[in-house]
């Protein structure tokens, strides 16, 4: 039976259970007077407190559409006065240092008093005087009246009760557990007081109830008093009744309401056992206790602090006479409802599956006992128990067996209950929509509040899930005395978190089949994600970890620092690295496309540094996360919303703003290094238009016809035709800002300046005459066949929708992309190539002189 807190809203009645075996139970003594009357005696020496609490056996479930509410509104009279006390009992019971309350549930209304010992006398004198005397006044059931229709407004206007109250009165369809506690506004208004006479006649009869006395009493000196008080009772005929069977349910049932509300309420429902399967109420107790219960329960661990999904989500079983609800309850930001049942109706179907542990059982059985022995610690709640399973169960002893009967429960016990009652086919569920709810978006790229771009393109043809999380960083964010720290802060998203060490990480991913890299551009840095689709909810948190939770630990930065050092002196003898660098230098001058890591800026970085980079660059207004594969992309953006909106914007004004950048040459420039070769190295640059301008796919055709590929003009002429050299091409990055086209060519030292000459006179003779309409088809026919060849991978398909959204020309370009390079012409390369390839750098690693 589970503590719901919606029952308290619901109920308002005690929390019922069980005490476990390895406390010392108290004696019950039990006693039946001549008229039918139960009472069960339990002394607890020296307590001081006595609870005496009084349960009738009838509820909601006694009721008919016509009369509905009337067990509750008849709760309420009962405190009005009767004749000896005709101003009520309230104030008679708080001067003696006690309180009373009551509850009406759908199978019982109870009655209880707690108070000093001393008083116990008086307790069951007043339980016995307004079941038996009260009078109902005319002028108390009219005020009374509107105090229990604004306790149904109060309901209604509370989400989680209307939610309840509209799960009974929808999931069932004949059996009177649809009708309200509480009533309705029609029926209440139709009750009189004659209607109070006569269900008091009927129902508050001795042989239907049950008088439960716990606490600091002398059992024959107790039961004496109860004989005085409740002997003179007449034993009557209570009415019979059968109820309907709810017709098994073969479907699954959606209702929506839309409601002012500002979350999500969601609740998913199957029917529960009775009372009468008591095998099953054990396994169903156990079941919900290690789904929602404590911080070690499967729906916290994996909805709340996992996935970040809910903002409260518990699992339901009320036990009752008749067969109940088992039911599954969640708040959550709207937006993540997909997320959300998805998540739940996985929980469920491991536990379907058999995937559920001897520890995990054993866990949920500790906790649920332990829960029945602090509601035994009281008087009042050991009452509860007693009274509870005295008219549910139609025998106290229920609870006094009950914590036997948990301890027994296996794994298999819980998988079967679930099985027999849970089917993922066939349930009901309600869902509360917030009234400003936008309908779910089918556009790929979705901005969060928080400035973070989600472009989300579903695969289903893909084995593979691909993200990508770009940030806008680089060199271009970089201060000039700490250049290379954008390099150094992705690289240490690899090696740990707060929660996982670099060992861990890897381990859980590869365990998955999954991959996770990264890597940094002038204009961003990159963190991969490639995971079959089938550990993609699995993959995803560790993923996340990553991106949102790196250690930075200091012996990981130095180690990092270390090597990130050696690599650059490394670079000295990778010669093409020496003459590229040299000729950004010469290019960009002091602008930050022009720094390259040394030694001495690396080694001047600080942890702090990095901290601090990372907390000005890594926000969520400065990034994009790119999914591409076989993902339900609903679930997805559920997932990624509820981990990542509510992060707090970057200080900065971000992403970041174009630098002043020029250049437009007015001379050619010569930079030259040394050192012993066989080869004499070089390359011909020139400044080119940035991925923003409208010369961009001019720019990179103008790039393929000069040197990519073997048909290119760089490698037929030079290398084929006139053996100047083994290796020869070109390049143009694309980059946010001006970028750069770069002609390359390895000859032997003496062929290096005709070499040279060789590229200046092909680009001259494509400025001077275009180039022909065959050769520009060629060339646009390897272009976007090695675009198609490079978008076979989600990997690669979800970096360059993130890509061109991060360099500003937005991710729709990568679709636009071969249609631009169609629509080049021959006169369009004879301009760009003009425009452009006027003044160059020259850049050239050749042999010591002799």
């Amino acid at each position: 039976m589970k503590r719901f807190t919606f029952v308290a809203l619901l109920l308002v009645t005690l929390l019922v259970g069980a005490l476990p075996n390895s406390l010392a139970q108290p004696k019950v003594h039990e006693f039946t007077l001549e008229n039918g009357l139960k009472v069960l005696l339990v002394p607890r020496p020296g307590t001081g407190i006595t609870a005496v609490d009084l349960w009738v056996n009838v509820g909601s479930l006694n009721e008919t559409r016509e009369i509905s509410g009337i067990s509750h509104f008849f709760e309420h009279m009962l405190f009005k006065g009767t004749e000896r006390r005709p101003r009520g009992i309230d104030r008679e019971v708080e001067a003696l240092g006690g309180r009373t309350n009551a509850a009406t549930s759908y199978d019982f209304t109870h009655y209880y008093i707690i108070l000093p010992s001393e008083h116990t006398k008086l307790a069951i004198d007043i339980i016995a005087d307004i079941t038996q005397n009260s009078t109902f006044p005319e002028e108390e059931i009219t005020r009374e009246k509107e105090v229990v229709l604004r306790e149904q407004q109060q309901r209604s206007d509370n989400p989680t009760s209307f939610a309840f109250f509209t799960l009974r009165q929808e999931f069932y369809t004949v059996h009177p557990y649809k009708l309200p506690i509480i009533g309705f506004a029609d029926s209440l208004e139709r009750l009189t007081r004659e209607d109070f006479l006569n269900w008091m006649r009927t129902y508050y009869v001795p042989n239907n109830m049950t008088l439960v006395v716990v606490g600091d009493i002398e059992i024959e000196q107790t039961l004496q008093i109860v004989k005085e008080k409740f002997g003179t009772m007449e034993r009557k005929s209570i009415p019979t009744q059968t109820y309907p069977k709810e017709p098994a349910r073969t479907e699954k049932t959606v209702q929506e309401i839309r409601r002012d509300v500002s979350q999500g309420y969601l609740i998913f429902a199957w029917p529960g056992p009775s009372i009468r399967e008591a095998q099953d109420v054990y396994a169903m107790d156990v079941l919900i206790t290690l789904l929602s219960d404590g911080r070690g329960s499967r729906f916290y661990k994996k909805l709340r602090k996992e996935l970040g999904l809910v903002t409260a989500i518990d699992a339901g079983y009320f036990t009752q006479k008749e067969p109940g609800i088992f039911s599954i309850y969640a708040e959550f930001p709207y937006e993540n409802r997909v997320a959300v049942e998805q998540a739940i109706l996985q929980e469920l179907k491991e536990i379907l599956d058999g995937k559920l542990s001897a520890d995990e059982v054993e866990r949920a059985k500790t906790v649920l006992l332990a829960q029945e022995a602090l509601q035994a610690e009281t008087a009042a709640g050991f009452a509860g128990t007693l009274g509870f399973y005295s008219v549910v169960a139609g025998d106290y002893k229920f609870a006094l067996t009950y914590p036997e009967k948990i301890r027994a429960i296996t794994v298999q016990d819980i998988v079967e209950v679930a099985r027999k009652y849970i089917n993922l086919d066939t349930y009901y569920e309600l869902v509360l929509i917030p009234e400003t709810a936008e309908q779910p978006t089918t556009d790929e790229l979705v901005v969060l509040p928080n400035g973070l771009k989600l472009i989300l393109r579903e695969d289903h043809s893909a084995e593979t899930v691909a993200l990508q999380a770009f940030v806008g960083t680089g060199a271009r964010a970089e201060p000039s005395e700490l250049t290379g720290i954008a390099e150094l802060t992705s690289r240490l998203l690899l090696r740990g978190t707060t929660t996982r060490s670099e060992e861990e990480l890897f381990t859980e991913i590869e365990n998955l089949g999954a991959q996770l890299s990264q890597d940094v551009l002038p204009d961003m840095a990159h963190v991969m994600l490639v995971t079959p689709k089938e550990t993609l909810k699995r993959a995803l948190p560790i993923y996340l970890d990553v991106l949102l939770n790196p250690a930075f630990a200091p012996d990981e930065v130095e180690r990092v620092k270390t090597e990130f050092i050696r690599e650059i002196r490394a670079q000295a003898d990778q010669n093409f690295s020496v003459i590229y660098n040299n000729f950004q230098s010469a290019l960009y001058g002091a602008h930050p496309y022009g720094r390259i890591p040394t030694v001495e800026s690396v080694a001047r970085i600080t942890r702090e540094d990095i901290v601090q980079f990372y907390k000005k660059y890594y926000v969520p207004n400065n990034m994009t996360i790119v999914a591409v594969g076989a993902f339900d992309r609903t679930l997805l953006e559920a997932l990624l919303r509820a981990k990542l909106q509510e992060l707090p914007q970057g200080a900065e004004e971000l992403p970041l703003k174009p630098q002043p950048i020029s250049l437009a040459l007015t001379e050619n420039k010569r930079v030259e290094a040394t050192k012993r070769l066989n080869l004499t190295w070089l390359i011909v640059g020139y400044p080119a238009p940035p991925v923003s301008s409208p010369d961009y796919p001019a720019m990179k055709l103008l790039n393929a016809i000069l040197g990519s590929g073997m048909s290119s003009r760089l490698f037929s002429e030079l290398r084929d035709k006139r053996g100047l050299a083994y290796s020869t091409g070109s390049f143009y990055p694309s980059r946010a800002e001006d970028s750069h086209l770069v002609t390359y060519i390895i000859a032997l030292p003496q062929n290096a300046e005709t070499a040279q000459q060789g590229i200046l006179e092909i680009i001259k003779d494509i400025q001077e005459n275009g180039v022909p309409q065959d050769e520009l088809d060629r060339a646009k026919s390897y272009v976007i066949g090695n675009y198609r060849i490079d978008h076979e991978t989600t990997e690669r398909r979800a970096w360059y929708l993130g890509w061109y959204e991060t360099l500003g020309v937005g991710y729709q370009m990568d679709a636009r992309y071969p249609e631009l390079i169609q629509a080049v012409t021959s006169e369009d390369i004879r301009r760009v190539a003009q425009k452009y390839l006027q003044y160059y750098v020259l850049s050239v690693l050749g042999p010591s002189p002799q």
